[in-house]
């Protein structure tokens, strides 16, 4: 017992590091600490908004961002000052595709989900700021899969993600660890997440993308919704939102110091994460520390607050260079030919990992135009379905659905079946062949009465019936739409890109539970249907 108590003692993750910072105080004053992705009894977590604030208090922090798992259609909570801590209320989002955060975003008119990209459109539709959750995750259910989309940001580093590549014997040193040290144990951890690095670096040459870290707290080990459960806390509340708090923050730069008014603050904490001024410091590694980017006309520049013992580096498109650093306090002025789209790491010697995790990340500096250059295509030459198309309504058989057909316009009224879900459905369906048996797009206009979101699917004559998707947005203004088959994704349970259109053999415009509720009525008309060869 004696050797085994000297063994866990010996192998105990070292205390946090304390450094001695000279930075300006006016820019400390408008420095704050908090953490972002939490989750509540609201969704699986084990306490309540009130139990999270005072834990959050304890640990120091002067704000928190609260994301309960929810299709984006409940009204987000007020901004609340609990305990002294500043309480924001935002969404994580399910996709087919991973899992996506919306902060500052209005109440979704329908439900959420779906294709990645429809999500991301929607939440950049309702005013929202979204965030990739878990990118890399080694549960393929909560990876992303869209890296085409244009999300506002990504975790570059997600304490659910960090623990799922370790092995068993792992997680019992450091749940023994946790008795101890519990922020460092959980610190332990974590590593250099490179793949997650790798489409963040890609994703800021293309545009601004804000890099933020998720805690993911749950304030206990269990089963998550995403896991197809309510969160029962397995051993007690293990690790605990302190814990998850105390291990590593977001420090976000205001434009002026907090007030104590709840909704001007968290304005101003918002416009610090839109804009990129906030950065990750790994708490349980060493603090404080301070890194901040700034850029105007006649230059770019970074303040940093590092202590004598990190190294500071540049990255830009992926590239790692080594700053030279006067003391541990100063600001680096970047040079004509450092400029272009860069962000900075701060590492320290003693950080934990395999390769080592990062102990303070900033966000980039965008000194670069973003040139994008769009492909050049000769003229599109179009066949139509034509106005004796023949159409006719599918549904489940409790759901009312009713076509109507005037020239090239087909129009769907339906209600969807109302009580529990059960897989209502409705849909304008045409079978089709003929000239148009190979086509690279479908094109049409479409309005609805309320808005709403339509699958657009074509359905090949393989046996199976499979289905190729992909999801559109109706309002009641009409608009022309164009869907790439190259961009439809699986409908069913096959996997890959949309087979040849000459097996495709229906075109469907279906509208079901995944952006509808039960007993939902609208019309939705679509016209002037042409294939793009």
């Amino acid at each position: 017992m004696a050797a085994v108590i000297f063994f866990l003692l010996a192998t105990l993750p070292p205390q946090p590091a304390r450094t001695n910072l000279t930075v300006s105080p006016e820019l400390m004053r408008r420095t704050v600490s908090g953490a972002y992705h939490i989750h509540s009894t609201r969704s699986d977590g084990a306490a309540d908004k009130d139990a999270i604030a005072a834990a959050a208090s304890r640990a120091g922090l002067a704000f928190i961002i609260l994301t309960d798992h929810g299709d984006g259609m409940r009204t987000p909570d007020p901004p609340a000052y609990l305990h002294g801590v500043l309480c924001l209320d935002a969404v994580e989002i399910s996709t087919n595709g991973g899992h996506y955060v919306a902060l500052d975003m209005r109440p979704a008119p329908y439900p959420l989900g779906g294709e990645p990209s429809a999500v991301v459109e929607d939440v950049r539709r309702l005013g929202g700021f979204g965030i990739v959750a878990h990118p890399d995750s080694p549960r393929s259910q909560l990876a992303w899969k869209d890296w085409d989309a244009p999300f506002d940001g990504i975790e570059w580093l997600s304490a659910d993600s960090e623990w799922r590549d370790e092995s068993r014997v792992r997680i019992s040193q450091v749940l023994l660890d946790y008795l101890v040290r519990p922020a460092p144990a959980l610190a332990s951890l974590l590593d250099r997440p490179i793949a997650t690095f790798a489409h963040w670096d890609d994703a800021i040459q293309r545009r601004p993308v804000v890099g933020l870290a998720g805690v993911d707290a749950h304030g206990g080990i269990g089963r998550g919704m995403e896991e197809g459960g309510k969160r029962r806390p397995a051993l007690g509340t293990v690790p605990s939102y302190e814990a998850s708090f105390r291990t590593f923050t977001t420090r976000a730069i205001l434009e002026r110091p907090f007030s104590g008014d709840a909704a001007a603050d968290a304005t101003e904490l918002l416009a610090a994460v839109r804009t990129g001024r906030v950065f990750t410091l790994i708490d349980a590694i060493a603090a404080p520390g301070f890194l901040d980017v700034e850029s105007d006309s006649p230059g770019a520049w970074l303040d940093y607050g590092i202590g004598d013992a990190a190294e500071l580096v540049m990255v830009r498109n992926g590239r790692e260079f080594p700053l030279p650093t006067a003391g541990a306090s100063g600001r680096y002025q970047l040079t004509k030919e450092e400029m272009g789209i860069v962000r900075f790491e701060a590492r320290v010697p003693y950080a934990p990992g395999k390769p080592a995790v990062p102990w303070i990340v900033s966000n980039a500096i965008y000194r670069a135009p973003f040139v994008i250059e769009m492909p050049t295509f000769g003229p599109d030459v179009t066949v139509p379905l034509g106005p004796d198309a023949v159409w006719h309504a599918e549904k489940d058989p409790d759901t009312q659905a009713k076509i109507i057909t005037s020239g090239g316009e087909v129009r769907l009224d339906y209600t969807l079946a109302g009580g529990t879900r059960r897989s209502q459905f409705a849909a304008a369906v045409t079978d089709f062949q003929g000239p148009a048996a190979t086509f690279k797009a479908i094109r049409f206009s479409i309005v609805g009465v309320h808005p709403g979101r339509v699958s657009v699917q074509l359905r090949y004559r393989n046996g199976r019936g499979e289905r190729w998707a992909k999801s559109v947005y109706v309002d009641n203004e009409r608009r022309e739409v164009s869907v790439p088959v190259a961009g439809m994704v699986p409908a069913d349970f096959q996997q890959g890109q949309a087979p040849d259109t000459t097996g495709a053999g229906s075109l469907l415009f279906v509208v079901d539970l995944t952006n509808a509720l039960p007993g939902v009525q609208n019309s939705i008309s679509i016209a002037g249907v042409r294939f793009v060869k």
